[in-house]
Protein backbone atom coordinates (compact mmCIF):
# COMPACT_ATOMS: atom_id res chain seq x y z
CA UNK A 1 0.00 0.00 0.00
CA UNK A 2 1.24 3.48 -0.91
CA UNK A 3 0.93 6.98 0.49
CA UNK A 4 -0.37 9.24 -2.28
CA UNK A 5 -0.46 13.03 -2.32
CA UNK A 6 -2.89 14.65 -4.78
CA UNK A 7 -2.84 18.38 -5.55
CA UNK A 8 -5.88 19.87 -7.23
CA UNK A 9 -7.68 23.18 -6.90
CA UNK A 10 -9.09 26.22 -8.63
CA UNK A 11 -12.30 24.89 -10.18
CA UNK A 12 -14.46 21.78 -10.20
CA UNK A 13 -12.97 20.83 -13.56
CA UNK A 14 -9.67 20.15 -11.81
CA UNK A 15 -11.02 18.97 -8.48
CA UNK A 16 -13.69 16.41 -9.39
CA UNK A 17 -11.33 14.22 -11.49
CA UNK A 18 -8.82 14.34 -8.61
CA UNK A 19 -11.49 13.24 -6.14
CA UNK A 20 -12.65 10.37 -8.37
CA UNK A 21 -9.07 9.21 -8.92
CA UNK A 22 -8.10 9.53 -5.26
CA UNK A 23 -11.11 7.59 -4.04
CA UNK A 24 -10.31 4.79 -6.51
CA UNK A 25 -6.86 4.58 -4.91
CA UNK A 26 -8.39 4.50 -1.44
CA UNK A 27 -10.58 1.58 -2.50
CA UNK A 28 -7.36 -0.29 -3.34
CA UNK A 29 -6.03 0.40 0.15
CA UNK A 30 -3.75 3.37 -0.51
CA UNK A 31 -3.56 6.29 1.91
CA UNK A 32 -4.50 9.50 0.09
CA UNK A 33 -4.14 13.14 1.08
CA UNK A 34 -5.29 16.14 -0.96
CA UNK A 35 -3.82 19.64 -1.32
CA UNK A 36 -5.96 22.53 -2.58
CA UNK A 37 -6.00 26.32 -2.71
CA UNK A 38 -7.74 28.80 -0.43
CA UNK A 39 -10.74 29.71 -2.58
CA UNK A 40 -13.95 29.06 -0.63
CA UNK A 41 -15.38 27.09 -3.56
CA UNK A 42 -12.55 24.55 -3.37
CA UNK A 43 -13.27 23.66 0.23
CA UNK A 44 -17.00 23.40 -0.51
CA UNK A 45 -16.42 20.95 -3.36
CA UNK A 46 -14.06 18.76 -1.35
CA UNK A 47 -16.29 18.72 1.71
CA UNK A 48 -19.28 17.78 -0.48
CA UNK A 49 -17.36 14.55 -1.14
CA UNK A 50 -16.45 14.00 2.51
CA UNK A 51 -12.85 15.17 2.14
CA UNK A 52 -10.96 17.64 4.34
CA UNK A 53 -8.02 18.79 2.19
CA UNK A 54 -4.84 20.51 3.30
CA UNK A 55 -5.35 24.13 2.25
CA UNK A 56 -2.47 26.12 0.77
CA UNK A 57 -2.63 29.94 1.07
CA UNK A 58 -3.04 30.40 -2.67
CA UNK A 59 -6.12 31.71 -4.50
CA UNK A 60 -4.82 32.34 -8.01
CA UNK A 61 -1.82 32.46 -10.31
CA UNK A 62 0.38 35.58 -10.36
CA UNK A 63 0.11 35.34 -14.16
CA UNK A 64 -3.70 35.28 -14.03
CA UNK A 65 -4.21 38.97 -13.21
CA UNK A 66 -3.11 42.41 -14.42
CA UNK A 67 -3.37 44.00 -11.00
CA UNK A 68 0.10 44.86 -9.72
CA UNK A 69 -1.11 44.49 -6.14
CA UNK A 70 -2.58 41.04 -6.81
CA UNK A 71 0.54 39.92 -8.70
CA UNK A 72 2.73 40.91 -5.74
CA UNK A 73 0.36 39.30 -3.21
CA UNK A 74 0.12 36.07 -5.19
CA UNK A 75 3.91 35.83 -5.58
CA UNK A 76 4.19 36.02 -1.79
CA UNK A 77 1.47 33.35 -1.55
CA UNK A 78 3.42 31.10 -3.91
CA UNK A 79 6.43 31.26 -1.57
CA UNK A 80 4.23 30.59 1.47
CA UNK A 81 2.67 27.62 -0.33
CA UNK A 82 6.10 26.27 -1.24
CA UNK A 83 7.32 26.21 2.36
CA UNK A 84 4.00 24.84 3.64
CA UNK A 85 4.15 22.07 1.03
CA UNK A 86 7.77 21.34 1.99
CA UNK A 87 6.73 20.90 5.63
CA UNK A 88 3.80 18.70 4.67
CA UNK A 89 6.01 16.44 2.55
CA UNK A 90 8.25 15.91 5.57
CA UNK A 91 5.20 15.05 7.69
CA UNK A 92 3.20 12.90 5.25
CA UNK A 93 6.16 11.37 3.34
CA UNK A 94 4.30 10.52 0.10
CA UNK A 95 5.46 7.67 -2.11
CA UNK A 96 3.93 9.28 -5.20
CA UNK A 97 2.48 12.67 -6.15
CA UNK A 98 -0.37 13.24 -8.60
CA UNK A 99 -1.05 16.75 -9.85
CA UNK A 100 -4.18 17.85 -11.70
CA UNK A 101 -2.85 21.02 -13.27
CA UNK A 102 -3.36 24.70 -12.58
CA UNK A 103 -1.48 27.07 -10.28
CA UNK A 104 -2.03 24.85 -7.24
CA UNK A 105 0.27 22.21 -8.78
CA UNK A 106 3.35 24.45 -8.93
CA UNK A 107 4.63 24.15 -5.34
CA UNK A 108 4.02 20.35 -5.06
CA UNK A 109 5.79 19.86 -8.40
CA UNK A 110 8.91 21.70 -7.25
CA UNK A 111 8.97 20.04 -3.82
CA UNK A 112 8.42 16.54 -5.27
CA UNK A 113 11.30 17.04 -7.68
CA UNK A 114 13.53 18.27 -4.85
CA UNK A 115 12.61 15.24 -2.75
CA UNK A 116 12.94 12.73 -5.59
CA UNK A 117 9.28 11.65 -5.31
CA UNK A 118 7.75 10.34 -8.58
CA UNK A 119 5.33 12.87 -10.13
CA UNK A 120 2.43 12.32 -12.51
CA UNK A 121 0.47 15.27 -13.85
CA UNK A 122 -2.97 14.88 -15.42
CA UNK A 123 -4.01 17.51 -17.99
CA UNK A 124 -7.79 17.73 -18.51
CA UNK A 125 -7.67 20.07 -21.51
CA UNK A 126 -6.50 19.68 -25.10
CA UNK A 127 -3.99 22.49 -24.58
CA UNK A 128 -1.37 22.04 -21.87
CA UNK A 129 -1.35 24.66 -19.15
CA UNK A 130 1.78 26.46 -17.99
CA UNK A 131 2.45 24.12 -15.05
CA UNK A 132 1.86 21.09 -17.28
CA UNK A 133 4.48 22.33 -19.76
CA UNK A 134 6.88 23.02 -16.91
CA UNK A 135 6.29 19.56 -15.45
CA UNK A 136 6.97 17.96 -18.83
CA UNK A 137 10.29 19.81 -19.11
CA UNK A 138 11.18 18.64 -15.60
CA UNK A 139 10.65 15.00 -16.54
CA UNK A 140 7.28 14.39 -14.88
CA UNK A 141 5.00 11.77 -16.37
CA UNK A 142 2.21 13.56 -18.28
CA UNK A 143 -1.19 11.92 -18.72
CA UNK A 144 -4.03 13.52 -20.68
CA UNK A 145 -7.80 13.52 -20.87
CA UNK A 146 -7.90 13.76 -24.67
CA UNK A 147 -5.99 12.14 -27.54
CA UNK A 148 -4.33 15.51 -28.29
CA UNK A 149 -2.45 17.85 -25.96
CA UNK A 150 -0.89 20.92 -27.53
CA UNK A 151 2.27 22.12 -25.83
CA UNK A 152 3.78 18.79 -24.77
CA UNK A 153 5.34 16.13 -26.98
CA UNK A 154 5.37 13.06 -24.79
CA UNK A 155 2.15 12.17 -23.00
CA UNK A 156 -0.06 9.20 -22.22
CA UNK A 157 -3.75 9.43 -23.16
CA UNK A 158 -5.79 7.98 -20.28
CA UNK A 159 -9.07 9.91 -20.40
CA UNK A 160 -10.59 11.95 -17.58
CA UNK A 161 -11.69 10.31 -14.31
CA UNK A 162 -15.38 11.15 -13.94
CA UNK A 163 -18.09 10.37 -11.46
CA UNK A 164 -19.94 7.14 -12.20
CA UNK A 165 -23.44 7.91 -13.57
CA UNK A 166 -26.36 7.00 -11.34
CA UNK A 167 -29.58 7.54 -13.28
CA UNK A 168 -32.52 8.64 -11.14
CA UNK A 169 -36.18 8.39 -12.14
CA UNK A 170 -37.28 11.78 -13.47
CA UNK A 171 -39.95 12.61 -10.88
CA UNK A 172 -37.57 11.81 -8.03
CA UNK A 173 -34.73 13.76 -9.65
CA UNK A 174 -36.95 16.82 -10.08
CA UNK A 175 -38.03 16.53 -6.45
CA UNK A 176 -34.38 16.50 -5.35
CA UNK A 177 -33.66 19.54 -7.52
CA UNK A 178 -36.77 21.31 -6.22
CA UNK A 179 -38.09 22.02 -9.71
CA UNK A 180 -41.64 21.63 -11.05
CA UNK A 181 -42.06 21.29 -14.83
CA UNK A 182 -44.98 20.60 -17.14
CA UNK A 183 -45.69 16.92 -17.58
CA UNK A 184 -44.13 15.55 -20.75
CA UNK A 185 -42.06 18.66 -21.51
CA UNK A 186 -38.52 18.22 -22.80
CA UNK A 187 -35.89 19.53 -20.40
CA UNK A 188 -32.80 21.50 -21.36
CA UNK A 189 -30.10 21.65 -18.67
CA UNK A 190 -27.72 24.62 -18.64
CA UNK A 191 -24.38 24.23 -16.83
CA UNK A 192 -21.80 27.00 -16.85
CA UNK A 193 -19.19 25.20 -14.75
CA UNK A 194 -18.40 25.47 -11.03
CA UNK A 195 -17.66 29.20 -11.33
CA UNK A 196 -20.90 29.86 -13.21
CA UNK A 197 -21.17 31.77 -16.47
CA UNK A 198 -23.18 34.98 -16.71
CA UNK A 199 -22.90 35.39 -20.50
CA UNK A 200 -24.00 31.80 -21.09
CA UNK A 201 -27.05 32.29 -18.85
CA UNK A 202 -28.04 35.46 -20.69
CA UNK A 203 -27.87 33.71 -24.07
CA UNK A 204 -29.90 30.77 -22.81
CA UNK A 205 -32.55 32.96 -21.17
CA UNK A 206 -33.28 34.42 -24.60
CA UNK A 207 -33.18 30.95 -26.12
CA UNK A 208 -35.68 29.65 -23.55
CA UNK A 209 -38.20 32.26 -24.69
CA UNK A 210 -37.87 30.87 -28.22
CA UNK A 211 -38.50 27.29 -27.02
CA UNK A 212 -41.80 27.61 -25.09
CA UNK A 213 -42.43 23.88 -25.47
CA UNK A 214 -39.30 23.12 -23.40
CA UNK A 215 -38.37 23.65 -19.77
CA UNK A 216 -34.87 25.01 -19.00
CA UNK A 217 -33.03 24.30 -15.75
CA UNK A 218 -30.06 26.56 -15.04
CA UNK A 219 -27.35 25.71 -12.54
CA UNK A 220 -26.44 29.17 -11.31
CA UNK A 221 -25.12 30.96 -8.25
CA UNK A 222 -28.41 32.86 -7.83
CA UNK A 223 -31.12 31.91 -5.38
CA UNK A 224 -33.77 29.52 -6.64
CA UNK A 225 -36.37 31.30 -8.81
CA UNK A 226 -38.34 30.95 -12.05
CA UNK A 227 -38.62 33.16 -15.13
CA UNK A 228 -41.35 31.60 -17.26
CA UNK A 229 -40.03 28.26 -18.52
CA UNK A 230 -36.55 29.00 -17.12
CA UNK A 231 -35.82 27.58 -13.66
CA UNK A 232 -32.74 28.77 -11.76
CA UNK A 233 -31.31 26.60 -8.99
CA UNK A 234 -28.08 26.68 -6.94
CA UNK A 235 -24.98 24.72 -8.04
CA UNK A 236 -25.26 20.96 -7.55
CA UNK A 237 -22.25 18.98 -6.39
CA UNK A 238 -24.13 15.71 -6.87
CA UNK A 239 -24.87 15.98 -10.60
CA UNK A 240 -26.85 12.73 -10.91
CA UNK A 241 -30.31 14.31 -10.42
CA UNK A 242 -29.50 17.14 -12.86
CA UNK A 243 -28.06 14.91 -15.59
CA UNK A 244 -30.90 12.42 -15.12
CA UNK A 245 -33.53 14.96 -16.22
CA UNK A 246 -31.64 16.48 -19.18
CA UNK A 247 -32.96 15.71 -22.65
CA UNK A 248 -30.35 18.19 -23.92
CA UNK A 249 -27.38 19.60 -21.99
CA UNK A 250 -25.95 23.02 -22.85
CA UNK A 251 -22.57 23.62 -21.23
CA UNK A 252 -19.21 25.34 -21.42
CA UNK A 253 -16.34 23.34 -22.85
CA UNK A 254 -14.34 22.49 -19.75
CA UNK A 255 -12.63 19.14 -20.24
CA UNK A 256 -14.20 17.45 -17.22
CA UNK A 257 -17.75 18.60 -18.02
CA UNK A 258 -17.44 17.26 -21.57
CA UNK A 259 -16.07 13.96 -20.27
CA UNK A 260 -19.11 13.61 -18.01
CA UNK A 261 -21.43 14.39 -20.91
CA UNK A 262 -19.82 11.61 -22.94
CA UNK A 263 -20.03 9.20 -20.01
CA UNK A 264 -23.77 9.88 -19.77
CA UNK A 265 -24.23 9.75 -23.56
CA UNK A 266 -26.27 12.96 -23.46
CA UNK A 267 -27.33 15.14 -26.36
CA UNK A 268 -24.95 18.02 -25.68
CA UNK A 269 -24.45 21.51 -27.09
CA UNK A 270 -21.13 22.92 -25.96
CA UNK A 271 -20.46 26.67 -26.11
CA UNK A 272 -16.77 27.41 -25.56
CA UNK A 273 -15.86 30.28 -23.26
CA UNK A 274 -13.99 32.71 -25.57
CA UNK A 275 -11.84 34.03 -22.71
CA UNK A 276 -10.24 30.68 -21.89
CA UNK A 277 -6.44 30.64 -21.75
CA UNK A 278 -4.89 29.68 -25.13
CA UNK A 279 -8.43 29.26 -26.48
CA UNK A 280 -8.39 25.79 -24.93
CA UNK A 281 -12.17 25.53 -24.56
CA UNK A 282 -12.71 25.85 -28.31
CA UNK A 283 -10.14 23.12 -28.89
CA UNK A 284 -11.77 20.96 -26.19
CA UNK A 285 -15.12 21.39 -27.95
CA UNK A 286 -13.64 20.46 -31.33
CA UNK A 287 -12.19 17.27 -29.90
CA UNK A 288 -15.42 16.50 -28.07
CA UNK A 289 -17.58 16.58 -31.20
CA UNK A 290 -15.09 14.23 -32.91
CA UNK A 291 -15.49 11.67 -30.14
CA UNK A 292 -19.15 12.14 -29.18
CA UNK A 293 -21.89 11.24 -31.69
CA UNK A 294 -24.33 13.23 -29.53
CA UNK A 295 -22.19 16.38 -29.30
CA UNK A 296 -22.52 19.69 -31.16
CA UNK A 297 -20.63 23.00 -30.98
CA UNK A 298 -22.23 26.44 -30.94
CA UNK A 299 -20.55 29.84 -31.17
CA UNK A 300 -21.43 32.28 -28.39
CA UNK A 301 -21.63 35.11 -30.96
CA UNK A 302 -24.30 33.31 -32.99
CA UNK A 303 -27.98 34.18 -32.46
CA UNK A 304 -30.33 32.73 -29.83
CA UNK A 305 -32.66 31.89 -32.74
CA UNK A 306 -30.06 29.55 -34.24
CA UNK A 307 -29.35 28.01 -30.83
CA UNK A 308 -33.06 27.40 -30.30
CA UNK A 309 -33.23 25.69 -33.67
CA UNK A 310 -30.28 23.45 -32.81
CA UNK A 311 -31.79 22.48 -29.44
CA UNK A 312 -35.13 21.64 -31.05
CA UNK A 313 -33.43 19.44 -33.67
CA UNK A 314 -31.53 17.59 -30.93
Amino acid sequence: MSKILIASGGTGGHIFPAIVFGKSLQEKGDTVSWLCGSRELEGVIYRSSGIEPVILPLSGSPMGTRSVTKIFTRIIDVFKSFFMTLRYFSKFKPDEVYLFGGYISFAPLIVAKMKGVPVTLHEQNTVAGKVTRMAAKMGARITTGWPVCEGVKDFEYVGIPVREPVRIERAEALRILGVTVREGAKIVGVAGGSLGSGPLSEILKETAKLCPECEFIFLSSKEKHNEGNAHFIPPQWDMNPFYSVCDVLVCRAGGSTLAEAMKWGMNTVTIAWPGAMDNHQTKNAEEFVKLSPNGRMFNEKDSPENLAGLIKRM
